[in-house]
């Protein structure tokens, strides 16, 4: 069953008009790369949103476990799908300094053949950030996600425990570094 979101975003000043009130979840959030994101649910430790792909304007329903394991990406009910083969960690184990290492299967029908997808998190912390006018608590850790053994880059997020969403990112891949941020939540 579909919980409602019932934890606080952010402990801010009123004056801080783009703040959601104090018990309030995003349900949607508008980052500075046009992408948007809309939450249609949670279940346990399991989030299923919409995301705007800025670039073709089409959509992608994600279920993402923890905030950081994708489970499925799907657009028109196909997409790519994550077995992931390894426990995959708890809410709880996410702490500063733990480190893991997951490994699944990952399959895009019509697409590529199945072929192995491997995540490695390092936790470094929480960290006070402002995005979109607000100050909010954030966990912030590294990524590091191989496909067929092909590195995919590091991702360094800051991840909003309560609500399961990233509210700043910063990919590398080699040399090249792309940034985005919330910039407005509803």
């Amino acid at each position: 069953m579909i919980r409602p979101f019932a934890l606080a975003l952010c402990l801010t000043s009123p004056a801080l008009a783009d703040c959601l009130p104090e018990g309030a979840l995003p349900a949607k959030l508008t980052y500075d790369s046009g992408a948007v994101v809309e939450v249609l649910g949670r279940e346990g430790e399991a989030l299923r949103y919409r995301q705007t792909i800025v670039e073709t304007g089409k959509q992608v329903e994600m279920t993402v476990h923890a905030g950081i394991f994708t489970v499925s990406a799907l657009r028109d009910g196909e997409g790519a799908v994550f077995d992931w083969t390894t426990g995959l960690p708890a809410l709880a184990e996410l702490v500063p300094g733990a480190t893991f290492h997951e490994e699944a299967m990952l399959t895009t029908p019509g697409f590529l053949p199945p072929r192995p997808f491997t995540t490695d998190l390092e936790i470094l912390g929480m960290e006070e950030i402002e995005v979109a006018g607000c100050k909010v608590q954030a966990l912030k850790m590294v990524v590091r996600n191989r496909e067929a053994g092909k590195d995919l880059g590091e991702i360094t997020k800051w991840l909003h425990l309560p609500s399961l969403l990233t509210l700043r990112s910063e990919v590398r891949e080699g040399e090249a570094m792309r940034a985005q941020e919330v910039v407005a939540m509803e």
